[in-house]
């Protein structure tokens, strides 16, 4: 009996399996190019295009625009977590912790204009939000601690100190009546000033602003 090859089919051999985690990330890379280049509406057609991907390249690696969108906020997130672990890690006054971390949020919102924009209202919501609020509760924390009072406000100062920062910077990035350092100076005094009433004696303003 002959046997008869077995016939190929037609069409392009399959490439080699993707790997959807660096598929998302190239992914997310894109969409922030994206975002910065043409604002915050930006769509998947876009994203797709920045990647050199098709729209069912995107849609294989994210259900929908919010998904890329709570991604980008998990991945900011994480990112200012970091910036404020190391702050906790390399500054041992409390006060110039807190002001430290002011900056970093506020720096954030500054060198990234349409990322903040968009994402700002997300952090929260997404896996590394509840990061922010933590690492910022701990810089609190010491703070407390350090004016002998009882440290228990700290997480609901830490959700206060995220919102009232974003509320801030969001009115400062669009008038730039002041300069970014007097911006920190001025939510530092604030902040730190609430020491006063939570127990132990408000130190000086000198001392707060880092001004004589």
């Amino acid at each position: 009996m002959t046997v008869e090859p077995t016939r190929r089919g037609r069409g392009r051999p399959p490439g080699p399996p993707v790997d959807i985690d660096a598929r998302r990330e190239h992914l997310l890379d894109s969409a922030e190019a994206a975002i910065r280049r043409s604002g915050a509406d930006v769509g998947l057609a876009e994203v797709a295009k920045e990647a050199g991907l098709t729209r069912s390249a995107v849609y294989a690696a994210f259900a929908d625009r919010d998904a890329v969108i709570d991604a980008l906020a998990a991945r900011h997130a994480r990112l200012i977590v970091e910036r404020l672990g190391s702050v906790i890690q390399g500054i041992a006054d409390p006060a110039a912790q807190t002001r430290a971390a002011i900056d970093i949020l506020a720096a954030w919102f500054d060198d990234e204009p349409e990322l903040a924009r968009l994402l700002a209202g997300r952090l929260d919501q997404s896996g590394g939000g509840s990061g922010i609020v933590t690492a910022v509760a701990e810089i609190l924390s010491v703070g407390f601690r350090a004016r002998g009072a009882d440290d228990s406000p700290a997480e609901s100062w830490a959700h206060a100190l995220v919102g009232a920062v974003s509320s801030a910077v969001g009115w400062w990035s669009r008038t730039r009546t002041i300069d970014r350092e007097t911006l920190v100076d001025h939510l530092h005094l604030l902040i730190w000033s609430g020491f006063e009433g939570a127990g132990g004696n408000r130190p000086p303003v000198g001392s707060l602003t880092g001004h004589p």
